[in-house]
């Protein structure tokens, strides 16, 4: 859908005048990514420098590494899914994969995971606003500063393995530094031209289908990846189509010099909402959809240029340059609103027969962000002790306009004569959030024989303004933060790594759709800021057996909870000091390494139990003490069975369960008419998948999942 067009004030040109006294550190940070090229273009100029391979190997698009070595040092703990894993796994999408990690809670939302809601240690899943989200290194989110919600991950097809970072050493990747960092790293582009084709089907509609054409002529590299996906959703009435297209290139201009280019185009087209339905409306059937007119849209347009520059075999050096354009619009039909005319109270639900003519709604939205970071990683003995730094910094830029329509036209009354379309009339909101950031970071990893001590520190300093297009009010916003934080690694057991750490964590506030009408701008709560605490144990006693068990504690001075206000709006408000403390466990078997069997029978586990309460009472935000959070189930299960033969044939059987969990922060105990209130059920899933390698290029295989848990909540 075409964006519409519209006259604002100048509050881009008011952006940047009110902000001119903070583009000198801006101007600061491209002056020393210049000083870091004219560096580059002395060395490349220099003798004395040979072409041999460098020792320093530390890809950029990386947060950890594939090598499992990696993971000895790492200050904190880590999970990575590699590519083994993923295609014995076979998933659909990302969440699939995700949920075999400890830690993480997933909820599901669309048919293709398009929009994964995900939720570490606790957090809150909702639009996986509390986890940093990376592509090959660069943020994903809509504005991670401004709006961090999240309406896409790259799917499954081009991801060659996922980077789960949590602990102290998340510093490195804000500005999100409490619960964790999730990279999605793209496949490699091949060393010999060719190309692949996958096609997959199932009931319900669904299809997916991936192209990839590559290779590489001489030193330069290239590959495309088109993927076409579609599926009905879990109502009736529901359809999803995906498209997604991926140019990568890599040119190296030598054994030290290094450009990768890379461009993305995700469309999306969903006949569904994001409105939910209650348990009265679960209950009468499960696939009910009263609201067979909303539609979900998204448009987005990414670009990246890595350039790795090995300065000396002992000395590397990058710059990632990364932006997107998205523009993303729901169009919906209210579920229950006492603000519009001719909808039901909050206290009356919907029927079918006033679905198409109650409380029409679209809230288009468009998010451009920019950014640029240069990165030195370098080993030395400056100290007199065998020592890896780590410094760099970002500059990052965005620009977020939302924009509401309310009006009660119907399907017939629409100016395209289908569908729903308010455009042009009846606007409600129309408000602008622009940021800029300027990141610093480092640590230094000190080697101390069986010991590493890594600590380091992140400062996050930006510039908001906060606008409504509508009547010009405004408020603007400066804050700088410090995070420190420090990591322990020892590696004197065989096999065996215990780490530990502590570090500041820090998410920047959050805005919701709630006008602040002290302000007349939309409602922004304070950053939340936690001490975080960790220490586990990694370990692999005899070939076949590998396990990891971590205890985690997030002490949060002002945590940020969704509230329902009144007349039915959402929005986020603080609700003071919080604790979320718990132990997550992984655990994995191989028969043919433990046993030597000539069948690998093998076992997955993941366990995380969670304790997440409030610690304070905070009765104008009408919390209690010692209620639980909201969305942050005690208990979480993850676990796989299955058999590889020899001759290429792997099966697995596998099940996730979700324990019960609260909804609102008032630990109302019986669900509400409005489904927004009460407990949770609990809930299990089973999944049992099978692949079969026919020839070297050629696999089969089979997924089945039950999507409808005996128990959910509605």
């Amino acid at each position: 859908m075409s964006q519409p067009s519209k006259t604002r004030p100048d509050s881009d040109e008011n952006f940047l005048n009110d902000s001119n006294k903070l583009m000198l550190p801006f101007r600061l940070c491209l002056i020393t990514a210049s000083v870091f090229a004219a560096l580059d273009v002395h060395a490349t100029n220099t003798d004395t420098i040979d072409d041999t391979s460098p020792a320093l190997q530390l890809p950029s698009m990386d947060i950890i590494g594939q090598d499992p070595s990696q993971l000895e040092h790492i200050p904190g703990s880590g999970f990575i899914i590699d590519k083994t894993t993923l295609d014995r796994q076979g998933p659909l999408s990302t969440k699939d994969a995700l949920r075999t990690v400890p830690g993480i809670h997933i909820v599901d939302e669309d048919v293709l995971g398009r929009r994964t809601n995900i939720g570490i240690r606790g957090l809150d899943p909702r639009r996986s606003s509390r986890t940093q989200l990376l592509e090959d290194g660069a943020p994903i989110q809509l504005a991670p500063y401004g709006d961090p919600s999240n309406h896409y991950v790259p799917s499954m097809k081009r991801i060659d393995h996922i980077e789960v970072l949590k602990g102290s050493g998340q510093i490195m990747y804000g500005p999100q530094t409490v619960g964790g960092a999730i990279n999605f790293v793209s496949a490699a582009i091949p060393e010999k031209f060719g190309g692949s084709m996958s096609a997959v089907g199932g009931n319900n509609g669904y299809y997916d289908t991936h192209l990839r054409l590559g290779g590489t002529v001489d030193n330069v590299g290239l590959s495309l990846d088109y993927i076409r996906q579609e599926a009905d959703g879990n109502r009736h009435g529901q359809h999803q189509e995906v498209d997604d297209l991926a140019l990568k290139s890599l040119i190296k201009f030598n054994d030290r010099h290094r450009l990768m280019l890379k461009g993305t185009l995700t469309h999306e087209d969903n006949k569904m909402g994001e409105a939910g339905i209650t348990g009265e409306m679960f209950r009468q059937g499960r696939r009910t959809n009263l609201l067979r007119d909303d539609q979900f849209q998204v448009q987005r347009y990414s670009g990246q240029a890595l350039y790795e520059f090995d300065m000396s075999d002992s000395m590397h050096f990058s710059t990632n340059i990364y932006g997107n354009h998205m523009f993303r619009e729901s169009i919906r039909q209210a579920n229950d609103s006492s603000t519009m005319n001719n909808c039901a109270d909050r206290s009356t639900p919907i029927s079918a027969e006033a679905a198409s003519t109650c409380g029409n709604e679209q809230r288009p939205r468009t998010y451009n962000v920019f950014g640029i970071e240069p990165k030195l990683v370098f080993t030395h003995d400056v100290f007199g002790v065998q020592s890896e730094s780590t410094l760099g910094m970002r500059g990052h830029f965005e620009w977020a306009d939302r924009e509401r329509y309310v009006g009660n036209a119907g399907p017939t009354d629409t100016n395209q004569g289908t569908g729903l379309n308010n455009h042009g009339r009846n606007r409600y909101q129309d408000n602008s959030l622009n940021s800029q950031a300027l990141s610093f970071f480092g640590q230094n990893r000190f080697f101390l024989g069986d010991f590493a001590v890594t600590p380091g520190i992140r400062i996050e300093h930006y510039y908001q303004n906060n606008i409504n297009n509508i009547d010009g009010a405004s408020e603007n916003l400066i804050r700088t933060e410090a995070l420190p934080g420090i990591g322990v690694t020892y590696n004197g057991i065989k096999n065996t790594t215990l780490f530990s750490g502590v570090h500041r964590g820090f998410s920047p506030g959050r805005i919701g759709d709630f006008i602040d009408p002290t302000k007349n701008i939309l409602s922004q709560v304070k950053p939340e800021l936690s001490l975080n605490y960790e220490a586990g144990i990694r370990t692999s006693p005899i070939p076949g057996i590998n396990a990891e068990m971590t205890y985690f504690r997030i002490d949060f001075e002002n945590q940020i909870v969704l509230d329902v206000a009144t007349r039915g709006e959402e929005r986020y408000i603080n609700a003071g000091e919080s604790v979320h403390q718990g132990v997550e466990t992984g655990f994995r078997l191989d028969s043919d390494q433990l046993f030597g069997t000539q069948y690998n029978y093998y076992l997955t586990t993941s366990y995380t139990y969670l304790d997440a309460y409030f610690s304070s009472n905070a009765p104008d935000a009408d919390i209690a003490k010692d209620n639980r959070l909201p969305y942050a189930p005690e208990h979480l299960i993850n676990a796989n069975i299955g058999v590889e033969t020899p001759w290429g044939l792997d099966i697995r059987f596998g099940i996730q369960s979700v324990s019960q969990q609260f909804g609102d922060k008032e630990n109302t105990p019986i669900e509400d008419s409005t489904g927004q209130e009460g407990i949770i059920p609990g809930y299990t899933m089973f999944n049992v998948s099978a692949n079969y390698q026919v020839v070297k290029d050629v696999k089969i295989y089979l997924i089945t999942h039950n999507p409808q848990p005996s128990s959910v909540a509605a």
